[in-house]
């Protein structure tokens, strides 16, 4: 029985290893990477999309800076460079011209002759060839107007010209025939007689002018302005002098020495007065000195600053000339000496 039984686990067991286990599918289930494609997909158009659009953009700025560099360019090689006005040539050619302009006189053949003047300062075009231009054409003159004195005012650059300002100061004189009653005896007689009426005026005159190649024209007719004020309000405080005051035993000496070398100032020649200061000037007798007040005295390391009111006089009119001086005085033994001098 019990052989049988082993015959019976043996057949088993060799019918168990003849049945062959189905093999297990080794492929593992695959991850969907379409969304993360996608995204790569959509991140390259979008970055193409950009470059294309920053590179039109460049394109489109770099063409407008080559234009207006071309403009600028082609600009600067048509304009043309402007001489720069010598000052003092302008002033010699308009000095002869505020004198021709300005006088004006009351006959046919000196206005003539004014006009014919005229013509050679003034632009050369149609006007001013004009001889009906009223610049030369004076209709219905009555007077004269006659200069006295002018000097340059101001000068100001407009561009393609230059405006000169002359202050100038005329007369202007009117001959005219009243009649006056004159007595003879019982009787009254009426009798002519010529009277002169004046005035004088002072003005601005502005004269337009252009310069080439070394030359002037007047560009236009000359006009007149009120002279303006030149005065204004400015606020101005004299800065303090910082340093420590002098109360010591030479308080009384300086105040020697000033008066002393303020009457050499206003006498002396300017070569005794190298004796007395660094840099020597003098008054040289066109002024007496009268006296020295509000006198402060400073220590300014090893010399010594002053602060002073000196008062001047001029011997014939007694007219009073008042100062303010500031002075740096050194100490040489017993010699004091001027190393600054300052009107304040």
């Amino acid at each position: 029985m019990g052989e049988k039984n082993e015959s019976m686990k043996s057949r088993f067991k060799g019918k168990f290893r003849q049945i062959k286990k189905p093999e297990k599918d080794r492929s593992s289930i695959r991850k969907d990477h379409s969304k993360r494609t996608a995204f790569f997909v959509w991140l390259l158009i979008i970055g193409m999309l950009f470059l294309a659009t920053l590179s039109i953009l460049l394109s489109i700025n770099t063409r407008s800076i080559l234009n207006e560099t071309n403009q600028l360019v082609e600009a600067s090689e048509n304009e043309e460079v402007k001489e720069e006005i010598p000052h003092a040539s302008a002033n010699e050619f308009l000095s002869s011209f505020v004198r021709e302009y300005i006088n004006v006189p009351n006959e046919g053949a000196a206005l003539e002759e004014r006009a014919n003047n005229l013509k050679e300062y003034m632009v050369f075009n149609e006007t001013f060839n004009d001889d009906r231009n009223p610049l030369y054409d004076l209709e219905g003159v009555s007077g004269t107007r006659t200069l006295k004195t002018f000097n340059l005012f101001h000068m100001e650059d407009k561009g393609n010209t230059s405006l000169y300002q002359y202050k100038v100061t005329f007369k202007n004189q009117v001959e005219r025939e009243v009649e006056k009653e004159v007595r003879k005896g019982k009787k009254k007689e009426i009798k002519k007689e010529t009277e002169t009426e004046e005035e004088e005026k002072t003005l601005l005159l502005n004269i337009p002018i252009i310069y080439e190649n070394g030359l002037f024209s007047v560009s236009a007719i000359p006009y007149f302005t009120e002279v303006p004020s030149l005065a204004g309000n400015i606020e101005y405080e004299k800065e303090a002098i910082g340093l420590e005051g002098y109360n010591g035993n030479e308080e009384e000496n300086i105040a020697i020495f000033l008066n002393t070398f303020f009457e050499k100032y206003s006498t002396e020649p300017i070569e005794e007065m190298a004796y007395l200061m660094e840099e020597p000037q003098t008054l040289n007798g066109s002024f007496l000195f009268e006296e020295i007040s509000d006198l402060m005295i400073y220590i300014d390391g090893e010399n010594y600053k002053v602060s002073l009111e000196v008062i001047f006089r001029d011997e014939l009119t007694n007219i009073q000339q008042v100062n303010q001086v500031e002075m740096t005085i050194s100490k040489n033994e017993n010699n004091f000496y001027v190393e600054e001098f300052n009107y304040i």
